[in-house]
């Protein structure tokens, strides 16, 4: 059982047709869709066979009721505390596929007094970067990762974001990361260089490390291991939205793992589903018609 703790969200995907003009109109293809990253993993691992779970908080409203009824259509355990309101996050999509994000998380950063049942048949957990951004989920995400380590499952960490890296600053995520001691830690390559994992000291000493470079090789490090192995990225043409890749890409990895896969053939099955979402409108993996 794959368990995933941290936001459920409605994403707003704006596909830009051309840059803003400011003061004046911009014509753009807009969409709604559930997201979050943590919801996310949970729902691309049940798509391709892996038993997940989500745990998380939404608000007491019409939107955390739709997006809990989604998830759990899509195969997902889900979990919920609901109180507050429901966040929402809009992902701008420039014509080249780069995304931007305006994030409010709302309820999702609340997530508290988790109970312990909630965690039954946790063979690996994973949390997303985002719990630290705000409210109690940090705290809480430590807590479960405790429990998680006490009960002998996996934890990963995906780094998720530099923005909230840097606002949390580099000191204090670190010391985040350390509460957490993830068995595997995944990050993006600015994420990797502000967190400095280039330098081996500045790893989790006996996590794996995997470094996603876009279109670039995947960096895998092993536990105290100075030099990465590369995995190769095959060449994906009409990319048209990343968002959700990365997401992808840790379900693809986690899953592999549980099934009982060596870390580089993880990797792999990680980016190839990570490209399956490439030319979709937010974190799918097919688009609804």
């Amino acid at each position: 059982m794959l368990v995933t703790v941290g936001d459920l969200v409605e994403d707003v995907v704006v596909w830009m047709h051309g840059a803003i003009r400011a003061g004046t109109d911009t014509a753009a293809t807009i969409q709604h869709r559930r997201g979050g990253s943590a919801a996310n993993v949970a729902a691309f691992a049940a798509a391709i066979g892996t038993r997940s779970r989500f745990v998380g908080r939404v608000g007491d409203d019409a939107a955390g009721l739709v997006l809990a009824e989604q998830l759990a259509a899509d195969g997902v355990e889900v979990r919920v505390q609901r109180a507050g309101r429901t966040g929402t996050i809009v992902v701008v999509v420039d014509e080249a596929g780069e995304r931007s994000f305006l994030s409010d998380r709302g309820a999702a950063v609340d997530l508290a007094d988790v109970a312990d049942e909630w965690l039954d048949g946790v063979r690996w957990l994973h949390v997303p970067a985002y719990a630290v951004q705000a409210g109690t989920l940090g705290d809480t995400v430590c807590d479960l990762a405790a429990e998680a380590h006490g009960r002998g499952a996996t934890v990963s960490v995906d780094a998720s974001s530099v923005a909230v890296l840097e606002a949390r600053g580099l000191d204090a995520a670190q010391r985040w990361l350390a509460a957490m001691a993830p068995h595997v830690l995944l990050a993006n390559a600015e994420e990797a260089a502000s967190l400095q994992l280039h330098d081996p000291t500045m790893r989790p000493h006996r996590a794996w490390t995997v470094v996603k470079r876009g279109a670039g090789s995947v960096l895998l490090y092993a536990p105290d291991s100075r030099d990465p192995v590369e995995v190769p990225v095959p060449v994906v043409r009409n990319v048209r939205d990343a968002t959700g890749a990365g997401d992808a890409f840790a379900a693809g990895f986690i899953a592999a793992r549980l099934a009982g896969g060596e870390p580089l053939d993880a990797a792999s099955d990680g980016i190839a589903l990570a490209q399956r979402v490439l030319g979709q409108a937010g974190a799918t993996l097919v688009d609804p018609q």
